[in-house]
């Protein structure tokens, strides 16, 4: 199984003037499995998602806490395919062996994360600089792989043309699909993307072609697929986080009343509450977790600031009141 849906989905018709297959992009410690079977229920308008990495050890297993975010079964409300983070080929292979016989059809290799931790250890975005080693890996792994794959990169660490050899690697293998965020390491998540660049990626690439970066408007996309014709499917992250609505829109629909949209909202949150108090350990860590849920979801409102101070301020006993507060406050979108 894809990541993109079979190519007569109905999704690629309607009143949009270009395909909308819309995928969840990944974003650690965000789009977990709670997360993205809330959106699907509270807002649709994904298609698909690709679950924050798995950080593979060497010579170990991958954790069950880990197999259980992204378990087939417990991700029934959006299709989503697992990531791992690796150099290291007989522990990817082991890892795609584990997650095939859970299960998955499909694995996602992350090239593309930019963090020090990462990049400077030899993984994530840090392999772009060397397209033989990508190459043996991908060598090993894809002899004995039982299940699809897909990769996921940037243009490169440094330098925004490593892609081109890179791309000239990825060819030779009967890949999935090849997402790319149009970004280098360096620039982490700042500056402009480089749609010029990622209109020459597409040009060289031979399999379906997936763009990701600063996707956070029907506007935008209808600009991208202007200067990207061709692109199967766009993967949107921080956009649909701080407007969930968005996905709908971009499919065509209108924006739901005000209160339509608030009670989607208390939903969401409702479900995300829920779903974390049978996740994580004590009234403490799930605090914690909606925290980190609150530095997006405070992007819906008029006063973001204002209404993320509000439930930092709070406390386990005294979260469910900010949030009661935050909710009657100003909708932005």
């Amino acid at each position: 199984m894809s990541l993109l849906p079979a190519a007569n989905c109905p999704l690629l018709t309607g009143n949009c003037p270009l395909p909308t297959i819309l995928l969840l992009a990944p974003i650690r410690g965000v789009t977990d499995v709670v997360y993205r079977n809330a959106f699907a229920t509270c807002f649709g308008g994904l298609d698909g998602a690709l679950a924050p990495f798995l950080q593979l050890r060497q010579g170990h297993p991958l954790r069950p806490a880990e197999l259980q975010q992204v378990a087939v079964e417990n991700n029934n409300a959006l299709r989503t395919i697992p990531q791992v983070l690796t150099n290291h080929p007989q522990t990817f292979s082991a890892a795609i062996r584990e997650l095939g016989a859970a299960g998955h059809e499909e694995v996602n290799w992350n090239l593309g994360c930019p963090y020090p931790t990462v990049v400077g250890r030899g993984r994530g975005a840090g392999l772009l600089p060397d397209a033989k080693r990508i190459e043996a890996i991908l060598n090993e792994v894809m002899n004995e792989a039982s299940v699809r794959l897909s990769v996921k990169l940037r243009l490169g660490y440094h330098d925004p043309d490593e892609f081109e050899a890179i791309l000239e690697v990825l060819n030779r293998y009967p890949l999935a699909d090849v997402i790319l965020h149009a970004r280098t390491a360096d620039q982490m998540y700042d500056g402009e993307v480089d749609l010029a660049r990622a209109g020459r990626a597409l040009a060289l690439c031979r399999h379906p072609f997936i763009y990701n970066g600063d996707i956070t408007s029907v506007e935008g996309l209808l600009e991208l697929g202007r200067k990207l014709p061709g692109t199967k499917a766009w993967m949107i992250g921080r956009g649909a986080l701080r407007n969930p609505f968005l996905p709908i829109q971009m499919k065509g629909a209108p924006l739901p009343s005000s209160d339509v949209r608030r009670e989607k909202l208390i939903k969401f949150h409702g479900l995300l509450f829920e779903g974390y108090s049978q996740w994580v350990s004590g009234p403490q860590h799930r605090f914690d977790k909606m925290l980190e849920q609150w530095e997006y979801l405070s992007q819906v409102f008029l006063d973001p600031k204002g209404i993320y101070s509000r439930i930092r301020g709070s406390n386990p006993a005294s979260y469910l009141a900010a949030v009661e507060w935050s909710f009657r406050q100003s909708l932005s979108c």
